[in-house]
């Protein structure tokens, strides 16, 4: 089943309310180093392996990797490979979008 519209968005209304420049804040970073220094306050060690390996586990499935090599060499759970597998083929394009720029591959 696919993911509706109205849940892939939902969240931004929430997060809007909450902060209102968080976006801003983003795309006001200049540079690598302003990005790891707002991130690190930001956010835990947690928060940023998560998000390293939830990049990781997309890239992989986005070359084809299978899920069981994947679930392997990262130890993550097929729960959280497919989940994440879901919103690379579901989502709001946003995995495909940075994966495709990254290889120089952008539309």
């Amino acid at each position: 089943m696919a993911i509706p519209d109205d849940e892939k968005n939902a969240i931004w209304k929430e997060i809007e309310q909450k902060s209102p420049d968080l976006i801003e804040a983003f795309l006001s970073i200049k540079n690598e180093d302003e990005l790891k220094a707002f991130f690190r306050d930001l956010m835990s060690e947690r928060d940023l392996r998560e998000f390293a390996m939830r990049w990781e586990v997309a890239k992989k499935l986005d070359a084809g990797v299978p899920f069981s090599q994947i679930q392997e060499e990262s130890g993550e759970s097929p729960v959280t490979i497919t989940k994440i597998n879901r919103w690379l083929k579901e989502g709001c394009g946003g995995y495909k979008m940075m994966i495709d720029r990254l290889r120089g591959e952008e539309k």
